[in-house]
């Protein structure tokens, strides 16, 4: 078992790919939505083939679940400019539109830099066990997740908060598909609102990219915290923060859910 062999692509075309999702990576419905984009990111990674245009920004709506099986993945350059390259990927099951996605991916500009995100929690897990729910989606497998000990899924209290350390399996580097899988790997925030399972499934799913080397050293752990502040008509939105063990942000995510009963 491999992240990188999981989210292999395999050129079929100039901009076409086949990919194959596996069934370790069930979610609560069909396959998880992180594993499915990380996979196209792949693709569109490869259709620009730059090492210097690293991913920034990679937004997806999800129109339905997919299934353990083969897809395609379809990918259109909208624009290669001298420093930027935007474009459009499909994910296809049996012909159907599972996922559509659009990329920014960009060499780095001069411009400002500052980070006022204060991580909360410290650089390492400390006795915090391996999370894995008995019986529960089968994602939660693929890396190693240290639930924070301050959340209590299911534990019906006033705030929409989850939060955990993370790594990859077996010292596989961390890289952007890595991340875009990871922002998306924990429980929905909303959970820890409920005293049971809701409709959670992600509508769509938007994550920036605050570095194109995440340097992180192999063993080390990531802390993502994912909070929800709002929900309305049976819609959340969840903000999540990855940050590094130096303090940095990785990667800063947004989800529209849902949010029924």
């Amino acid at each position: 078992m491999s992240f990188a062999t999981d989210t292999a692509v395999v050129r079929v075309g100039p901009r076409c790919f086949t990919a194959e999702l596996h069934d370790r990576w069930s979610s609560l419905v069909g396959i998880h939505g992180g594993y499915s984009a990380a996979i196209v990111v792949n693709a569109m990674t490869a259709t620009v083939d730059d090492p210097s245009r690293a991913l920034r920004s990679f937004a997806a709506q999800f129109a339905a679940a997919p299934r353990p099986g083969p897809v395609d993945i379809e990918v259109t350059v909208e624009r290669a400019g001298r420093s930027m390259t935007t474009t459009s990927a499909r994910l296809l099951q049996e012909g159907r539109v599972l996922q559509v996605a659009h990329a920014v991916s960009s060499t780095p500009w001069p411009g400002l830099t500052y980070d006022e995100y204060v991580r909360p929690r410290d650089a390492e897990p400390g006795d915090a066990p391996r999370f894995g729910p008995p019986g529960g989606p089968g994602h939660f497998q693929n890396a190693d997740v240290r639930l924070d000990p301050d959340v209590i899924p299911f534990g019906g209290g006033d705030e929409a908060l989850v939060a955990a350390w993370l790594r990859p399996l077996a010292g596989e580097p961390i890289d952007a598909a890595w991340l875009v899988a990871m922002c998306d790997v924990l429980p929905p925030a909303v959970f820890s609102r409920t005293t049971g399972p809701v409709k959670a499934a992600t509508l769509e799913y938007l994550v920036h990219l605050a570095t194109g080397e995440p340097a992180v050293a192999a063993g080390d752990h990531v802390y993502l915290s994912c909070r929800s502040p709002l929900s309305s008509d049976g819609f959340a939105v969840e903000d999540a923060t990855m940050w590094g063990p130096d303090g940095r942000v990785l990667a800063v995510a947004r989800q529209t859910r849902l949010a029924g009963a």
